[in-house]
């Protein structure tokens, strides 16, 4: 299906900003865009069809429940990566894995359940996989995690917010907690998608709809959208960029470069001797050229005392993170 036309792109582009959290989703949505809401329907079952839209669903904040994570990278001889990979792969607390150029090569991200030391995970894998060195990276502060591609470009403004950080753990009950193996799951693309994941959950529609409000306030859920395979929709260069940066003006530095629409991730990071850019944002682009460019405009924008462009070179895993599922 035609993703070109102006009204196309724009859906496209709300779909991954905000699904409405009303009984008739879609139907508003739909009456944004001077579209009925079959018509929205149409274009959601083809883009599912075509892989366009990766997954849909509720995104949640791990850190609400108490999770721990990390940004780990391995340092392999070349030939020991894919096995490598394979081994960190088991992991169901790893949720992306990719190969990257430089002295540490296979970069992934992992959480633990409240209570477990994530380093102690990464050290078995690390022993595993014999590699010869490591680095975790937990998140000092987030400034934008939130994959929205500009497919509308300039006819349809993405505005951030800044991410208030909590150190509150939300603790839920089993029936809270069957409903986030709900939520997190795939969505199907139904008429009245609410309706149907209450009956999964077996409460009412409204029940459902209050509690999602009450969890989007308190910043449990952090986003109710579709996440596109962005290389389908055009966006074919993804780069991880670190920078070293002045600490006495990280937080400003962190906050300007989570403004470029183009960045879908912004974090500072905890550095070490051996690694020292604290501040990370991952580049979503249509090309090399394009990346390259955002690249001297974020440069000019926050005066780096040095950075890394680490670009993909493989992607051995990219899923969500199953809640209240893992058990390694």
């Amino acid at each position: 299906m035609d993703t070109q036309t102006e009204s196309a792109q724009i859906l496209l582009q709300r779909l991954q900003m905000e699904i409405p959290v009303t009984p008739n989703p879609f139907e508003e949505l739909g009456h944004q865009l001077k579209m009925k809401r079959a018509q929205v329907l149409e274009y959601l079952n083809q883009w599912k069809k075509e892989g366009i839209i990766r997954w849909m669903g509720a995104i949640f904040s791990t850190q609400s429940f108490g999770y721990k994570s990390t940004l780990a990278a391995f340092s392999l001889p070349p030939e020991k990566i894919e096995q490598a990979a394979r081994i960190i792969n088991q992991h169901k607390g790893v949720t992306h894995n990719y190969q990257r150029n430089y002295i540490y090569n296979l970069w992934f991200t992992i959480a633990v359940p409240p209570n477990e030391n994530v380093d102690d995970h990464i050290q078995k894998l690390a022993r595993h996989t014999k590699a010869l060195k490591w680095i975790s990276l937990p998140v000092i502060k987030t400034y934008k995690i939130r994959l929205v591609l500009p497919i509308a470009g300039k006819k349809e403004t993405i505005t951030y917010q800044d991410i208030p950080s909590t150190s509150k753990i939300y603790t839920p009950s089993d029936e809270e907690k069957s409903l986030v193996r709900i939520l997190q799951k795939d969505w199907p693309i139904v008429r009245d998608p609410y309706a149907e994941l209450a009956g999964q959950w077996g409460k009412e529609e409204n029940e459902l709809l209050e509690k999602i409000k009450i969890w989007q306030t308190a910043g449990i859920i952090r986003r109710i959208g579709a996440i596109l395979r962005h290389r389908d929709v055009g966006f074919t260069t993804n780069w991880m960029v670190a920078w070293n940066i002045e600490k006495e003006n990280e937080d400003l530095i962190g906050k300007k470069a989570a403004q470029n629409p183009f960045v879908s991730h912004c974090y500072l990071r905890k550095t070490n001797p051996d690694w020292p850019y604290g501040l990370f944002t991952m580049l979503h682009t249509r090309s090399i050229e394009e990346a390259q460019a955002m690249v001297e405009e974020l440069c000019e924008a926050i005066k780096p005392l040095e950075y890394k462009i680490l670009p993909t070179i493989k992607e051995f895993k990219k899923v969500r993170l199953q809640l209240f599922n893992l058990c390694n």
